[in-house]
């Protein structure tokens, strides 16, 4: 990968950020963390090209309502299977994808390379 992309893996609910931090960090990305409503809120003083956000229920469907409003960048909700109201609510609540855990890690990072392709696009305009 020749740009290095900032991430924000942000956990509304549990804390995937142990497994995702490493293997985004592999594939040459700036990876932050947050954990909680709170922290990623936070977080938000950091310009991101991407957020990847835990919605373990649809609990945290506001906070993600929010957190598109004020980020200004991609966001990818990932969270439980089977779970067909979650990811169409995800999406209506400003998700560009949402990913069913448990998830293959080289779908997920193909998934984020063509969120990413958008960044790039958008940064060439």
């Amino acid at each position: 990968m020749d740009t290095a992309y900032t991430i924000l893996v942000a956990g509304l609910g549990s804390r995937v950020e142990d497994f995702l931090v490493p293997v985004l960090e592999a594939q040459g990305h700036v990876v932050h963390t947050a954990v909680g409503p709170t922290a990623t809120f936070e977080a938000l003083t950091t310009r991101f090209d991407l957020i990847l956000v835990d919605l373990p229920s649809e609990n945290e469907l506001s906070s993600l309502r929010e957190l598109r409003e004020r980020c200004g960048c991609a966001v990818m909700a990932f969270g439980p299977a089977r779970n067909a109201r979650l990811l169409v609510a995800a999406l209506e609540h400003g998700a560009d994808d949402y990913v069913q855990r448990p998830f293959r890690t080289d779908e997920l990072l193909a998934r984020i390379r063509a969120q990413l392709r958008r960044v790039e696009r958008n940064r060439a305009v």
